[in-house]
Formats: C-alpha cells, sequence, structure tokens
C-alpha cells in the first residue's frame, strides 16, 4: 500500500506537472499570437511611412498593406513581397524615361548651340562629340547636362570677351532693369533651394555675390554655376533617397521572410505540443489502468516502472520542445526589436522629408511662404474661386524706397527689416489668410471669403503698424512705409492677369508718393 500511495503521489504530480505545462503552452499560444499581430502591425506602418515616392510604390503598398490585414498566414503573401522586391526596378523604368525626356532637351540645347556663328573649331568638336554619343540608358545624363553646361560657359565667355564681335559690348548684354529683375529671381530660387551638402554652401556664396551685385557677364556665370550646382544637388538627393527605399526593400523582406520561418516553425511546434500533450494522457490512462488491475505485485512494479521510463522521456522530450520554444520567442523578439528600429528610422526619414518640404515652401530669410508655395496656393484657391465663386482678393504689399535702405545701411539692415515686416504682416492676418514673399521687398496676402470692410480694417492695421515699427541702423531711427494694392477676383480674372494688374497699379499709384492704398 505504501508503494501504491507513492505512485498515486508521482501521478498527482505528474498531473499537475502536465496542468502546467499546458498553461505554459496556451501562453506560449497567446503571445505567438500576439507578436505576429505586433509584427503585421509594424509592417503596415512601416508601408505607411513608405508612400508618396511615386504612384506604383504607393499602389503596391496599399496592396501590401490590404493582404497584411487580410490573410492570417503570412506565408501567403511570397507573391506579394516578390512583387515588393520588384518595385526598385519598375521605378528604374519610369527613371530611364525620364531620362529619354531629357536627352530630348540635351539634343535640342546642344543643335541651338551649334547654330551660334562665330564658336571656336575645338568647342563646336566637343559639342559634335557630346551629341554623337547620347545616353542609351540614360544613366549618365547628369554628366552630360554637365558637361552641355560647361560648353555653354565657355561660349558665353568666349563671347563676353569679344572674340565673336569687336563690337559688343559687356555692359550692354543685358539692360540694367532686366538684370536687376534676374539677379532677384536668381537670388529667390537660391533661397528656395535646400541642400545640405557642398552644393548647399556653394549655392549660399553665389547668394552672398548676387547681394553685393555683379555685371551682367557675372551674372550669367553665376546663373550657369547655380544650374550646374541644382543638377549636382538634386543628383545626390535622388541617389540617397534610392539607397534608403532599397535598403529599407531589402531588410523588410528579411523580416517578412524571418517571420513565415518563425510562425511555421511556432505551428510545428503547436503540432509537437499536442502530441506530447495526446502521449502524456494516454500514459495516465494507462497508469490509471494499472492501479485498478489486480496484478501481482511483480507484474504491477513492471508495468509502472515502464510507464515511469516512458513519462521520464516525454519529460525530456518535454524540456528539449521548452528551450526551442524559448529560442523562438527570442527570435521573435530580435524581429521585433529589428522591426521597431526600421520603423524608427522611417519615421525620422519622413520627419526629413516633411522639414525639407517645409523649407523648400518656406522663405528662409522671412519664414513666410515663398513664391512657389504662393502659386500653388493661389492656384487651389483660384479653382475654389471658379466652383464656387466665393471672395478671392489678391494683395500686394511693397515696402516704399527699400533699396534707399540697402543702399545706406547695408542687405544686413535690409534683412532684418524684411524678416520684421513679415513677422508683423503675419501677426495681423488671420488664419486663413495667406501670407508669401512675392520678391524682393514685395509681400502677397491671399483673402478668402472675407468682407471688403474687414479686409480695408486690416490693410490699414498692418500699414500703421509698420509705420510704427522702432527701425534702428547705425544709431539712426528710420520709418519705413508700405503701400497696398487689393484686386479682388472678378468675371474671366485668371491669377496671373490679377497679378500683373496689382503690380502695374501699384507702381503707377506709388509715383504720387509713399503709402498708398489701393482697391481695384
Amino acid at each position: 500500500m505504501i508503494e501504491v500511495s507513492i505512485v498515486a503521489s508521482e501521478l498527482s504530480q505528474l498531473k499537475q506537472q502536465l496542468d502546467q505545462t499546458r498553461l505554459s503552452h496556451r501562453d506560449t499560444t497567446l503571445k505567438s499570437r500576439r507578436e505576429i499581430l505586433l509584427l503585421k502591425r509594424i509592417i503596415l506602418r512601416f508601408c505607411a511611412a513608405c508612400k508618396h515616392h511615386n504612384g506604383e510604390l504607393d499602389k503596391e503598398i496599399v496592396e501590401l498593406a490590404t493582404s497584411i490585414e487580410q490573410v492570417e498566414n503570412t506565408s501567403e503573401l511570397t507573391v506579394r513581397i516578390a512583387t515588393f522586391e520588384r518595385l526598385i526596378n519598375r521605378y528604374k523604368m519610369d527613371v530611364q524615361k525620364e531620362h529619354s525626356v531629357m536627352e530630348e532637351h540635351i539634343s535640342y540645347c546642344g543643335e541651338t548651340l551649334q547654330r551660334v556663328v562665330g564658336l571656336p573649331a575645338g568647342l563646336k568638336r566637343d559639342l559634335r562629340t557630346l551629341l554623337q554619343y547620347p545616353s542609351q540608358d540614360g544613366s549618365k545624363h547628369i554628366q552630360r547636362i554637365v558637361r552641355l553646361v560647361e560648353l555653354y560657359e565657355r561660349a558665353i565667355k568666349f563671347i563676353s570677351v569679344g572674340k565673336i564681335s569687336s563690337e559688343i559690348n559687356t555692359n550692354e548684354i543685358i539692360d540694367v532693369d532686366t538684370q536687376e529683375q534676374l539677379s532677384h529671381e536668381l537670388q529667390h530660387l537660391i533661397s528656395e533651394l535646400d541642400f545640405d551638402n557642398t552644393s548647399g554652401n556653394k549655392l549660399l556664396g553665389i547668394r552672398n555675390k548676387l547681394l553685393t551685385g555683379v555685371d551682367a557677364v557675372s551674372l550669367i556665370d553665376l546663373a550657369l554655376q547655380t544650374l550646374q550646382l541644382v543638377l549636382e544637388g538634386t543628383n545626390n538627393e535622388r541617389k540617397a533617397s534610392q539607397a534608403f527605399v532599397g535598403d529599407m526593400n531589402t531588410q523588410v523582406a528579411q523580416i517578412i521572410k524571418t517571420s513565415e520561418q518563425n510562425q511555421n516553425q511556432g505551428q510545428s511546434y503547436l503540432e509537437q505540443r499536442a502530441l506530447l500533450n495526446e502521449e502524456y494522457s494516454l500514459l495516465i490512462k494507462q497508469a490509471e489502468g494499472v492501479l485498478e488491475s489486480k496484478s501481482s505485485e511483480q507484474e504491477y512494479k513492471t508495468k509502472m516502472a515502464m510507464l515511469l521510463s516512458e513519462m521520464n522521456d516525454l519529460s525530456e522530450r518535454n524540456k528539449a520542445m521548452q528551450s526551442r520554444e524559448a529560442a523562438l520567442i527570442e527570435r521573435h523578439e530580435y524581429t521585433t526589436k529589428k522591426l521597431n528600429n526600421l520603423y524608427e528610422e522611417t519615421l525620422e526619414y519622413r520627419r526629413q522629408l516633411s522639414d525639407q518640404q517645409q523649407r523648400v515652401f518656406k522663405d528662409p530669410l522671412t519664414k513666410v511662404y515663398n513664391r512657389a508655395a504662393m502659386h500653388e496656393r493661389l492656384d487651389l484657391e483660384y479653382k475654389r474661386w471658379v466652383r464656387h465663386q466665393h471672395s478671392l482678393v489678391l494683395t500686394m504689399i511693397d515696402i516704399d524706397q527699400f533699396k534707399r535702405i540697402n543702399e545706406r545701411f547695408g542687405h544686413l539692415a535690409g534683412d532684418k527689416a524684411l524678416s520684421i515686416i513679415a513677422k508683423t504682416i503675419e501677426n495681423k492676418v488671420s488664419d486663413t489668410d495667406f501670407v508669401a514673399r512675392f520678391s524682393g521687398e514685395e509681400f502677397l496676402i491671399l483673402f478668402t471669403e472675407t468682407e471688403k470692410e474687414e479686409r480695408d480694417k486690416v490693410l490699414k492695421a498692418i500699414q500703421l503698424a509698420i509705420s510704427k515699427l522702432p527701425f534702428k541702423f547705425k544709431d539712426d531711427h528710420v520709418q519705413i512705409t508700405v503701400s497696398i494694392c487689393s484686386s479682388e477676383f472678378t468675371n474671366s480674372d485668371i491669377p496671373e492677369k490679377v497679378i500683373k494688374r496689382s503690380i502695374d497699379a501699384l507702381y503707377k499709384q506709388k509715383s504720387k508718393g509713399t503709402e498708398q492704398f489701393i482697391y481695384l
């Protein structure tokens, strides 16, 4: 009886171990499911972070995200992943089409330069060589553009020193007004660019030269340098973006593959665990049968010894299974950590893109929107006006006699004045109004769905506030005033027409004096 009690006690302990094993298996299964859900969620977030490269990429991302949300077994995503891996190659084909268009422009520009009479034979020979061997796959179109720009630069320098015609006067290449306008536009173009590398530093250097004033020949030379730097900076950013997308694509593919392997192993462990449980149940039933049988003591001992041996074997197998499951959980944790890191990288990249976009559409000096953003917003508001015919008013604000400030106190003083005036304008308008820097000393405001009395009150307040700003340059107190022209969209107006009408009317009115206010 004592031995029976011992066996019964051991069986009770085994049953407790079996119950604990079942609970452990249930927890492991639940944890595995949670981890799979976490992996899917992180992959979906990563897909969302990779959007907006191009339409094709967005479409593939949407389909991949939809598949991840709908399927239970990630192994079913193999085809989708393969499609996603081929995305870069398709994107490359689109880029090659763009290169083909660029090649046509290169040929056109080269042929135009060839028609210039009197260019040296060496330059024309280099030009023929450039046009004779076009880039078949578009991979070297940037180098060809740079080379073409260099040939243009050589041609312009050749012209500027009078070797084509001794009658050319370098000071008469561009009239003064046009030269000044081109200089301002080039400054604004450089201000709207945002390159963090060497190209960005060189562009800032060119802008500083333009601020100090250059002659016509130097202006053309700086414009060519700007074009070359823009091409280099754009090419570098494109390569960096392609490298980032390619690296992200590779890492996602690896993580998906690892996740599929882990899931398959988890399913295999689940099946093995079920078999172990069945064997445990069978041995317990056999042990209960032995206890209930009326066998002899020797036969009883023999059967129980065999059952205990089998149970010990199952116990060892269970320990081995637990070790493998622990390793699987560790791999899951590693994959999750890797996905989290990848997700953080995409968030940082998105933040950089968002910051870059903000810098692209913001004037770096005044911090209000620049001309590019103005055209985009004006186009949007114009389309809304066409549909709904609500009130849409374009207002030009021009700083009176601003050139005198630059000439008397220097460009740094002028920059300071522009920054303060822009802030004053922003503080006076509402959040729904749009403020942008239109040109050197001109600002533009778009009023939508506002009454004339309200607009006039705001504009008069802007005019008064600016005139009272305490400007002090080189110990001199200077009063700065602005003139304002508002023009409401009517009938068949288009943005270009309204802008021209406002500028023409404003400068005509300013001939009568400072601090003018007109409404068209």
